[in-house]
């Protein structure tokens, strides 16, 4: 069997860094269609895709393929068709008898279809989700099928989305042209700014405050505005006004404040507090008010001018009031605004529903509602006026379907979650994490005017994503289906390849999320996709994840159920791949059992991997709220079904497995991979030794399981990198404590770590976690269920032990004190005693950890001042042999022995 390039060689560094450039790309990426979550760049996907399909070429034609694929990596160079075509070429000459036929069984928004659609693979993509569902059918099919015009002068889909948006913006415009005023000038307001209120927690006082996070409006180079208090008999008031106040108050603080989960309310005129606690019971059994404090107009020549609200504003809402309870439910049932209830056990997603913000429609204010449903019905009616037209109707389904998606895009910028950021006077939106925030003040915005977020915007943004799926995809429409990967409808062998990117356990929550926008979908294009729209929410009781629902509620899936489903997933990929096929799975978790059980499930499914390769795949500086379980960086396995394998003996596995990792580890160097990046890159080439093997024994005849062979990978990187830190020639003489923490600190400088990366690493050098957190220890527990771990600096160590055969980072942790402390004579003889000033492996370990240390780190410094005294403390130790017992026990506290 002729190996895959992908299981060769790969343009690794020039991909990497055109990956991490994407995910800072917004304009013509598909990630503007619609919001999905943890999509993949384009470049790391094209590549994958391509090199799994072709051939090795073999050393001497290797060489172009891959400048080939380096060229096209970069997202601005992929809409140049002479920048695509080689790739294509080689694909064609590859497969000169038939087009390769790809699955991806977890397509989520449509990345990895869309690359292999454009290198001209039959390409077919498949989810459970329905949302997701119809971004590929707009990322992958609409655009194939309706994209090109038949005739030169024909109808261009671009264009005629552009048209027919316009169309809802006159439409929906003049049904709400009532509650969204003109001003004189006949500009609009853009920005509404509303905060919650609840009455003061002192009936003393009872007044009514409004909760806002800051004083700030606008704090940029363009204004600065803030907002006061006006104390009134029944309420506190906001008063808009320019500039800082000269009060010298901080207008950085408002009247609610934060620690953590936990929100206080204090009233700006008797100085009571509400705590959190009482704060969601009052919320849960009242609910808030709300109080809509400032406006922002952006004047046609382009000026932001903050101002109070006028009457006029105010009686615009109370039309608005009263207009959302007389919208007409649709001819299926389906009330016009979502009043379906949000799953209760989902609060870690939805944090509103501990605040009794319990249904959909009560995310949004009264007229935030009439908006976007105006603007769902106007969608529907758009696509009515299409077929009176005599449009195709699957001409006039796409197009109604990327009228759906721009709803869902202010949908995204206008709920009473969207925060304001005065910095640079922009809106956010409601998912800037994979969860909805609680937010306190909040922006409402005018989608008609020519505000953030706006109607033309989300028109622009969808036309420019469109663009580049037309010229992707021209001609090439793939086969999307919705269904379960647990029970592909397809038959054994019908893929030769399948790529994807399966669900990690808990990490996204991908049913919960997508039903925010699910429930407005259903309004504006329900009727079209009757079978996609026929439950309340999102169907999840065959989807492929972890959740964090209640584990009292009947949402509630575990971990083992997760895995016994990934376990039915994987099974039906072996099934519908060639038996010369290639499976591509990508997978980013810092959880060490998530791998071993990754590693079972290939097994189990008759899987084996061949190679693997760390690829940039996450955004620098992203928000998530789960950063414990993704990785800036992802490994893609290559794998193959399984042929034959035979046992493997222990130490032969160990010599093998030493001497991939460092050969693989050697070839990634140039990644500048960290944390836990760098020890997930070496699963993948501990996976390729494990995988030839059937299973490992020792000579006892005792079997090694999973687990035991991913810590002699953790064993390997640690090698591995210790040999580059120290130069090698001193490795020996590093004991298991000293390597531990070299190690750490090479991999996650002074970061505090999860407690199963702790224990893994504890692991790779055969030390006890207990014993490195007990008095004297190098570790500290982080939290009473020992959540995380923190190592500890010199400086945070209450006593250093030092017996007779001590740890040489213990000494070094001692020498550093004993130096500050400027008590020479006692560092002469912990440096005599113990022999440190004489052992080459001290030193080294004093550089490497000096150099891995952040510039002004106390730590650093105090190495530097060692390493810089080395001969002249050598010198003097040499001639200081007190007896030992005097060194038996530093303590770093009092300075004595």
């Amino acid at each position: 069997m002729r190996r895959a390039l992908i299981e060769e060689k790969l343009p690794l560094a020039l991909v990497n860094a055109a990956s991490s450039r994407e995910k800072h790309l917004r304009h013509g990426h598909i990630s503007t269609m619609h919001l999905w979550w943890a999509r993949r760049p384009l470049s790391m996907a094209r590549t994958v895709v391509l090199a799994s399909l072709v051939p090795d070429p073999g050393p001497a034609k290797r060489t172009r393929l891959l400048a080939d694929i380096g060229n096209a990596a970069p997202f601005a160079a992929i809409s140049h068709a002479a920048v695509v075509e080689p790739l294509r070429k080689s694909l064609k000459a590859a497969w000169p008898d038939r087009t390769p036929k790809v699955l991806d069984c977890f397509a989520g928004g449509g990345a990895i279809p869309l690359e292999a659609a454009r290198l001209g693979c039959d390409t077919t993509a498949v989810d459970i989700n329905p949302v997701a569902h119809l971004i590929q059918k707009c990322v992958l099919e609409y655009p194939a099928r309706y994209g090109k015009a038949d005739e030169p002068d024909g109808p261009n889909l671009v264009e005629e989305f552009r048209t027919w948006a316009d169309w809802v913006s006159v439409q929906a415009d003049a049904r709400l042209e009532s509650v969204l005023p003109r001003a004189k000038e006949g500009n609009r307001a853009a920005v509404y700014f509303w905060a919650r209120t609840v009455p003061c927690a002192d009936p003393g006082c009872a007044r009514t405050i409004p909760l806002i996070s800051s004083r700030k409006l606008a704090d940029s180079t363009r204004n600065r505005v803030r907002v006061d208090y006006d104390i009134s008999e029944d309420r506190v008031e906001l008063r808009v006004a320019e500039g800082a106040p000269a009060d010298g108050s901080d207008w950085k603080l408002g009247t609610k404040t934060s620690r953590g989960s936990q929100v206080t309310v204090t009233c700006p005129a008797c100085g009571t507090a509400r705590p959190d606690k009482e704060l969601r019971s009052y919320a849960r059994e009242h609910g808030f008010g709300n109080y809509l404090y400032a406006v922002l107009d952006i004047e046609f020549s382009g000026v932001r001018v903050y101002r109070e609200p006028t009457e006029e504003d105010r009686d615009a809402i109370a039309r608005a009031d009263a207009l959302v309870e007389d919208l007409d439910d649709y001819p299926d049932g389906t009330s016009a605004v979502p009043d379906e209830l949000i799953t209760r056990s989902q609060y870690r997603r939805y944090p509103n529903l501990t605040y009794g913000i319990d249904t959909w429609s009560r995310m949004f204010t009264p007229r935030q509602r009439l908006v976007l449903a105006v603007l769902a019905q106007t969608v529907r009616a758009a696509h009515e006026a299409m077929l009176e037209n005599g449009m195709d109707e699957g001409r006039a389904c796409a197009l109604a379907t990327y009228l759906g998606l721009a709803v869902d895009r202010i949908v995204d910028y206008n709920s009473s979650f969207v925060t304001w950021v005065p910095s640079g006077e922009f809106v956010t939106h409601t998912f800037p994490q994979q969860s909805v925030r609680m937010a306190w003040d909040f922006c409402e915005i005018d989608p008609l005017s020519g505000g953030p977020g706006n109607w033309t915007g989300a028109v622009n943004w969808i036309s420019q994503s469109l663009s580049h799926c037309v010229v992707a995809t021209a001609g090439n429409p793939s086969r999307v289906q919705r269904a379960n990967a647990q029970h592909l409808p397809f038959e054994d062998g019908e893929f030769d390849a399948v790529i994807i990117d399966p669900p990690y356990y808990d990490a996204f929550q991908y049913g919960d999320l997508s039903d925010f926008f699910y429930v407005w979908l259903k309004r504006s294009l329900g009727h079209l996709y009757p079978e996609l729209f026929a439950t309340s929410l999102t169907p999840k009781k065959a989807e492929v994840i972890q959740n964090r629902a209640d584990t009292k509620s009947a949402e509630y899936i575990s971990r083992t159920e997760f895995e016994q489903r990934l376990q039915r997933a994987l099974d039906e990929v072996t099934r519908v791949v060639r038996d010369d096929g290639i499976v591509s799975l990508v997978f980013a978790h810092t959880d060490s059992t998530a791998w071993e059980h990754l590693l079972r499930g290939l097994r189990d499914a008759g899987l084996i991997v061949t190679t693997s390769w760390p690829m940039q795949s996450e955004r620098e500086g992203r928000s998530t709220d789960n950063k414990g379980s993704v990785l800036a960086s992802s490994v893609v396995l290559v794998c193959r079904k399984v042929v034959a394998a035979e046992e493997g003996y222990f130490d032969d596995v160990v010599r093998e497995l030493d001497a991939r990792i460092a050969e693989r580890l050697a070839v990634f160097d140039d990644m500048k991979l960290s944390g836990a990046d760098y020890f997930v890159s070496a699963i993948g080439p501990a996976f390729e030794v494990f995988a030839r093997y059937s299973r490992v024994v020792r000579l006892s005849g005792e079997e090694v399981d999973v687990e035991q062979l991913m810590v002699l990978a953790r064993q390997a990187v640690a090698r591995h990198a210790t040999r580059a830190l120290t130069g090698g020639e001193s490795l020996q003489a590093l004991d298991d404590r000293s390597l531990l923490y070299l190690t750490w600190r090479w991999a996650y400088d002074s970061q505090d770590i999860p407690a199963d990366e702790a224990y893994m690493l504890c692991r790779a050098f055969d030390l006890s976690l207990d014993a490195l957190t007990a008095p004297g220890g190098l570790m500290k527990k982080l939290g009473s269920g020992g959540a995380g771990y923190r190592l500890l600096g010199p400086d945070d160590r209450r006593h250093i032990p030092l017996g007779p055969r001590p740890s040489l980072v213990d000494v070094m942790h001692a020498a550093c004190l004993l130096y500050d402390q400027g008590r020479r004579q006692e560092l002469d003889a912990l440096l005599g005693t113990t022999g440190g000033a004489a052992e080459p492996a001290f030193w080294a370990l004093t550089t490497a950890v000096a150099e891995l240390l952040p510039e002004g780190s106390r730590e650093r410094i105090l190495l530097l001042g060692l390493g810089g005294s080395r001969e002249d403390l050598a010198e003097r130790a040499a001639k200081y042999t007190p007896a030992f017992e005097e060194l038996a026990l530093f303590d770093s506290s009092t300075g004595n022995g």
